[in-house]
């Protein structure tokens, strides 16, 4: 081990640096060659697929928004139909409605009328009947009273001329 080390000392050999250099260098030009050009093919091809698809994402962002700004013009068009077809539908049940009125008091009228002209033949009915059991009523008094057979007929129409003029004389007095 002569040469190395000299005088306790640590001695550099120009020889074994040059070597170490060189072997470095080698080192470096075959690292470079077979190693770092893939390393800087990975990483490209990795930041291109991140450009890619943050492009993605801003198309995405911006494909988002168009469909957001279309549903919402959907949506308005389907709320103003809505409002169209609620406003058609109320118009059209209140016109039904005022029909049903309409029919209804027509309904009405006539069985008012139809009650008044049932109530008024019932009214005359009676009255016709009341004169005819009052004469006859009248008819038997008086053959009672005198004691003889008095002529039906003729007093029957007495009796009624005079119900007539004690009705109309009522009827002027209401």
């Amino acid at each position: 081990m002569p040469g190395i080390l000299a005088e306790g000392g640590l001695t550099v050999q120009p020889y074994w640096v040059l070597v170490a250099i060189v072997q470095f260098l080698v080192l470096f030009f075959l690292l470079r060659l077979f190693l770092w050009g893939p390393i800087q093919k990975t990483l490209q091809a990795r930041a291109d697929r991140i450009r890619e698809g943050l492009e993605n994402a801003e198309a995405a962002k911006r494909e988002r928004a168009q469909m957001q700004v279309e549903v919402e013009r959907l949506l308005g068009d389907a709320r103003r139909e809505a409002a169209a077809i609620a406003e058609r539908t109320t118009k059209a049940a209140e016109a039904a409605a005022t029909e049903i009125r309409a029919q209804a008091k027509v309904e009405g009228d006539r069985l008012r009328e139809r009650a008044r002209t049932d109530a008024e033949q019932l009214h005359q009915q009676a009255l016709t009947q009341l004169r005819g059991e009052v004469a006859s009523l009248a008819v038997l008094a008086a053959s009672r009273i005198l004691g003889k057979e008095v002529d039906a007929n003729t007093h029957r129409a007495l009796i009624e001329r005079s119900l007539d003029e004690a009705g109309s004389e009522l009827g002027k007095q209401n």
